[in-house]
């Protein structure tokens, strides 16, 4: 196995980064080359349901891996309460004593801490940050990353402009399974069944059927014939855009499967070690390819595949993302069935089966798979069929001639993945010098070279003549040479001692154990920070956060700005109305609301928001003595990024200019640049679920931050502590953001032609299994956004909010009609009005304004995550 090491840096000039969810994945992932593997503990990470690691593992993987010059990344990349903060803090320390190289962090508030608190720790921002543009990737700098992870939806030109302009690792996904949603902006399990990916237990909705229902409630698929599947995307695979990847200033290629099996991992790992070695041997490849084989694409097919796919890197490829047929491993075609006896199918092959595969008949009823005991040629039983043979099976199930044969699993293959990572055949090892000098009647010298590691060790007794057998080059080598599992192979050997000299064999032994301990301790030195140290700081931090609370609430007391008195003349100040277009922003006003956050997304279903429509909602706020907020929308890329640059330098200049209200990581940095002093706001999708993170942001100048809509009731409580706190009551749940549309790609044309954009024509929903209907929205971008079926409705909540100090409260209604938005707001207006008054609703008010709103909004309403959350 070749290892190309860059010499000025002393690593390898692209990554290998390789997933482990056990302890046989992460040797699998090892001894077939990758060069970093990451894995998660048994807390905080975005694969709960994997085996994950213990600490006592931990510090077993970690030795292994830096034996064999691989890096462990571990992977925190969840929200994290408050409450689990003290757990937390001993759980990072740990990870740092044990020798982690890097932690996989999502949350900002985490991120913050372990800035604060352990500087030392390398931090790469997951993908879970939703970091796709330039700005975005400032932000994580400042937040002192040294890696990032871009969302799978960067294309290659976008790629190449913003890895030129940062000098922080660029990590991306290669191979695996493909999320549907931006990561980190996925709510769709949550919502749906309270299990939420942002704590890693995402139940994986996107990957069961749905239909697509136009207005009438009919499919409009029904007759297409594509499959049921309408949100599983294919996998990705990227094993001959290498050469491309490093061009565009990829250095990390990560392959996905913490949920995988330990032979997946082997075979992929295998394959993508032998391709990047291919790529940086510069060597002239006179078939001009990826130096990939055929076999090679085969494996990996046949290991696990839902079709492949580069999804956005070279264009956006609409239906050919999708795997709509099925949700889970295809295999390899096997062939065709040409006739059906009895308990025996006939098939003629297009690929090798033998006695131990799993294979899957593709019937007009389904599909049924059977693992095959015996394969026969005529009545002859034989060891393998070949491509073009005709062979029989046994199979007890129906089928007909022509129908197809898929091959899901080859033991074969499987055989040869468990061989690479079985105990005591470790492969991974890398070449050793030794010289063995000196003379009869003094110790002799054992030196020993590991690259640029040298060390040196002396025989416990000196050298004797030899009564019978002297010391041999052969014999010296052979001793030497037993390495048992260690990570090196001895390659060279120089013997420099004087003729008829001999030592005993334990002393050659264990001068070859002392040398090889040497080098390998002599590789991980390195200074600690002390738990005492580290408590010192953590304390130090804590109250600093606590300084910093009480701090912004005697200065917001002293302020006595209107918004933060407690009584009902300050509602409307406490009250913060989201609308999409004009026509909202003036019913919101007319019924008495104060602040107004305009604009988000823009809906080819509706006009949306022009420039002329922002200026004009901006005037007639002012004249109304209100507050606009300019709401940006919650994903840009960086030419859109570039188009709101320019509209934000235009709204900079206006006397009135509205605050702005971001939604991502990059735009508050876009912000920023434009003016650093821009009175800005944070938006839900920025997943703020600690103390720590809005901390983050209000040390930043945020003039509000709205919660996550993940949180419950008691970490609202916490949260609410802070001031300029807002909580999501009212309106539409966004459960998902996508590139993808399922409405353009099944609906929109043929594949190449401009879409006819059905999306304006009618509304359109995705029906489950369960015959709810979530609606789909399309923006000007042609992003789908796919909605809740109920709207979260928490006004019978309002004298608790209030009670526990909240400081405003956010109706969601960018998706409402004028009059929806009128009673809407009015309804909340009297309510928080009388919450923070201290008067509380009786059953009767609270049953007759919950049956005024539902005759407005007849699909039903949620309390959301209000009583169960999602930490467990």
């Amino acid at each position: 196995m070749s290892e190309i090491m860059d010499s000025e840096e002393g690593r390898a000039p692209m990554e290998l980064l390789a997933p482990a969810g056990s302890y046989e994945a992460f040797k699998a992932a090892v001894e077939n080359g990758a060069d970093a593997v990451y894995l998660g503990g048994r807390s905080f990470n975005a694969r709960a349901s994997a085996a994950n690691f213990d600490l006592d593992e931990l510090r077993r993987v970690v030795h292994y891996a830096h034996e064999r010059e691989t890096m462990v990344y571990v992977t925190v990349n969840i929200l994290i309460a408050d409450q689990e903060f003290p757990e937390l803090y001993d759980y990072i320390y740990s990870l740092y004593e044990i020798g982690v190289d890097a932690l996989i962090l999502q949350d900002i508030g985490v991120a913050e801490m372990v800035r604060s608190v352990l500087p030392e720790m390398e931090r790469h921002a997951s993908t879970q940050m939703t970091i796709n543009t330039t700005w975005g990737v400032r932000h994580v700098e400042r937040l002192g990353f040294q890696r990032v992870v871009f969302a799978r939806e960067v294309t290659a030109e976008e790629m190449k402009a913003i890895s030129a302009k940062t000098a922080l690792d660029i990590e991306v996904f290669v191979h695996g399974a493909l999320c549907i949603c931006y990561s980190g902006q996925c709510l769709m399990s949550s919502y749906i069944g309270g299990r939420s990916g942002n704590r890693g237990r995402c139940a994986q909705p996107c990957r069961l059927t749905y239909q697509l229902m136009n207005k009438e409630k009919k499919d409009v698929l029904a007759e297409a014939n594509l499959g049921n599947h309408l949100l599983s995307p294919r996998d990705l695979n990227f094993v001959e855009e290498i050469d491309n990847l490093k061009e565009c200033g990829a250095y990390s290629l990560k392959v996905e499967g913490r949920m995988k099996r330990p032979e997946y991992v082997a075979t992929v790992i295998r394959i993508y070690r032998r391709a990047l070695d291919h790529v940086l041997s510069q060597e002239e490849d006179i078939n001009g390819g990826s130096g990939v084989t055929e076999e090679e694409k085969t494996e990996l097919l046949q290991i696990f595949n839902r079709d492949f796919s580069q999804a956005y890197f070279h264009s956006h490829p609409g239906a050919e993302l999708m795997s709509y047929a099925r949700p889970n491993n295809r295999g390899i075609r096997l062939g065709r069935i040409v006739r059906n006896k009895g308990n025996q199918l006939e098939i003629k092959l297009e690929a090798y089966l033998r006695p131990g595969d799993g294979i899957e008949v593709w019937t007009s009823r389904g599909r049924e798979g059977i693992t095959v005991q015996k394969v026969w040629q005529g009545k002859r039983e034989i060891e393998e069929g070949k491509p073009g043979d005709i062979v029989q099976i046994e199979f007890a199930g129906k089928s007909h001639p022509g129908d197809r044969v898929f091959k899901t699993h080859d033991e074969l293959l499987m055989e040869k993945a468990r061989q690479s990572f079985q105990e005591g055949r470790e492969q991974r090892r890398r070449p050793l010098k030794m010289r063995l000098s000196g003379s009869i009647g003094e110790p002799l010298v054992l030196e020993a070279w590991d690259r640029d590691k040298h060390v040196r060790i002396n025989s416990a007794t000196p050298a004797q003549q030899a009564m019978k057998r002297a010391l041999t080059r052969e014999y010296v080598f052979q001793q030497l040479g037993r390495l048992g599992t260690t990570p090196f192979r001895l390659e060279e050997l120089n013997l420099e001692v004087e003729e008829g000299l001999m030592l005993p064999v334990s002393e050659l032994n264990e001068m070859r154990r002392s040398a090889i301990e040497s080098l390998l301790h002599k590789s991980r030195i390195k200074e600690k920070v002390t738990r005492k140290v580290y408590n010192r700081r953590r304390e130090e931090w804590q109250n600093r956060l606590k300084l910093e609370r009480d701090q912004l609430i005697g200065s917001a007391q002293e302020c006595g700005k209107v918004h933060y008195r407690r009584d009902s003349a300050s509602a409307a100040m406490g009250l913060t109305v989201a609308v999409s277009d004009l026509e909202g922003v003036k019913a919101a006003l007319k019924a008495g609301a104060k602040r107004i956050a305009m604009g988000g997304e823009r809906w080819r279903s509706r006009k949306g928001m022009s420039f002329e429509d922002i200026r004009a909602g901006v005037r007639l706020c002012k004249e109304q003595g209100g507050t606009s907020i300019l709401r940006l929308p919650r994903i840009l890329n960086e030419e859109q990024s570039a188009w709101w640059y320019e509209l934000l330098l235009k709204v900079k200049d206006w006397e009135d200019r509205p605050a702005i209200m971001v939604s991502n990581l990059g735009e508050l940095e876009m912000a920023k640049a434009i003016d650093p002093d821009w009175p800005f706001e944070v938006d839900y999708p920025v997943n703020i679920f600690n103390g720590a993170a809005v901390a983050h942001f209000l040390r930043l100048g945020a003039q509000g931050v709205t919660l996550s809509t993940e949180l419950e009731r008691s970490q609202i409580e916490t949260l609410a502590r802070w001031p300029r706190t807002e909580v999501f009551v009212f309106g539409d749940m966004e459960m998902m953001v996508s590139e993808y549309c399922p409405v353009g790609a099944t609906l929109g044309g043929k594949k190449g032609s401009k879409c006819t954009v059905p999306c304006v024509k009618e509304p359109h929903y995705l029906r489950d299994r369960l015959n709810y209907d979530f609606p789909i929205e399309t923006d000007l971008d042609c992003r789908m956004h796919l909605y809740n079926v109920k709207r979260l409705n928490l006004y019978k909540e309002l004298d608790s909010l209030a009670k526990m100090g909240v400081a405003r409260i956010r109706l969601q209604l960018d998706r409402a009609t004028p009059v929806q938005i009128r009673d809407t707001v009015r309804v909340f207006l009297e309510g928080w009005g009388r919450a923070l008054e201290g008067e509380g609703l009786s059953e009767e008010q609270a049953e007759k304004v919950s049956a005024y709103l539902g005759e407005r909004f007849p699909e039903g309403f949620t309390k959301g995550h209000y009583f169960r959350g999602v930490v467990s």
